[in-house]
């Protein structure tokens, strides 16, 4: 979703190309040799990773960061709470909502986002906000329509977190935050994968470094990077190395972007900040279903490959 020193796999185009338009390619397009190499390579580094997720975590060191985060487990709700308000304001000041690309563009936008505000400062009052958080996705929905909304499902997860996290479903809310912004940053990665034009504009205007591959090469890698850290969230393979990863990415970026990612991020780390704290959370993830490691590490192959070509065509059908 952002671009930087480090890659644009992080860049997220919409934020910076003004009214430019554009349209996915058709898949016999995207299925190109270089993508077949990248996608090998992809699937290799997710088996990788899969075969010693669990071994990395017995190694003493690595056991006792994890013991570590988990004595603050408790203060995630706070995380969010912090993280949305400091979002809000940033949202308010620059006259949009949700993100940069959608604009505040009528009173009663910018008077729910003051509501709901202020109503981050009591527990009793979060679940309004979550109200607050579905109308504005909702009108973004209407504005912009399901193509631009889907690369900020993330807030359905925030929505659902505010909901049910003091009830007797709180233990669920952690897996649907994963899903969801593993989602959003999939769909994003889609959009290099299938629009690349628009992110060699954005590569050639801010001078970004591509060590050495061509243009094409490197969005398109950036594209893969994007899609396999997504599925190490949603399935649960080296969750918080991959927030940590992830976060740091951010961080080393915002001195290239400036305001406009700081604005668009702020959510975003906010979530990961909760995934370094909670962990994999109180359920069973998707990697841990089967007992045997066969069956896991095909369970994250096969279903990387079911993620990839049907959200592939997915997106090709909706942005067309």
């Amino acid at each position: 979703m952002y671009a930087g020193s480090t890659g644009i796999q992080w860049l997220h185009v919409k934020w910076f190309i003004g009214d430019e338009q554009g349209t996915p390619l058709p898949m016999a397009e995207v299925l190109t040799g270089p993508f077949w190499f990248w996608f090998a390579v992809t699937l290799t580094g997710l088996l990788i990773a899969a075969v010693f997720n669990e071994p990395l975590q017995r190694i003493s060191f690595i056991a006792k960061l994890h013991e570590t985060l988990d004595r603050y487990k408790r203060y995630v709700p706070e995380v969010l709470r912090v993280g949305l308000a400091v979002s809000l304001v940033m949202q308010i000041a620059t006259r949009s909502y949700l993100a940069p690309e959608f604009a505040a563009d009528a009173w009663w936008v910018v008077a729910l986002q003051f509501i709901a505000f202020l109503f981050l400062f009591r527990r009793r009052t979060l679940a309004l906000v979550g109200f607050v958080l579905l109308v504005l996705y909702g009108y973004a929905i209407f504005q912009y329509g399901w193509f631009h909304a889907l690369d900020y499902v993330f807030y359905a997860g925030i929505i659902y977190y505010l909901w049910i996290h003091r009830t007797y479903a709180s233990h669920t809310a952690t897996p649907v935050l994963y899903l969801t912004l593993g989602f959003s940053l999939a769909w994003a990665g889609l959009e290099k994968m299938t629009m690349p034009e628009l992110s060699f504009g954005i590569v050639e205007r801010f001078d970004v470094p591509t060590f050495g591959f061509t243009v094409e090469h490197f969005v398109l890698i950036s594209a893969f990077i994007e899609l396999g850290l997504a599925w190490s969230l949603i399935v649960g393979i080296l969750n918080r190395f991959v927030s940590i990863l992830v976060t740091l990415v951010f961080i080393a970026t915002t001195t290239v972007f400036g305001f406009t990612e700081i604005v668009g991020h702020t959510i975003i780390h906010a979530l990961l900040l909760m995934f370094i704290l909670e962990g994999e959370g109180a359920l069973k993830t998707p990697f841990q279903f089967h007992r045997s490691p066969a069956l896991r590490y095909s369970f994250v192959l096969v279903n990387f490959c079911v993620l990839l070509f049907g959200l592939m065509a997915l997106y090709i059908a909706l942005g067309s």
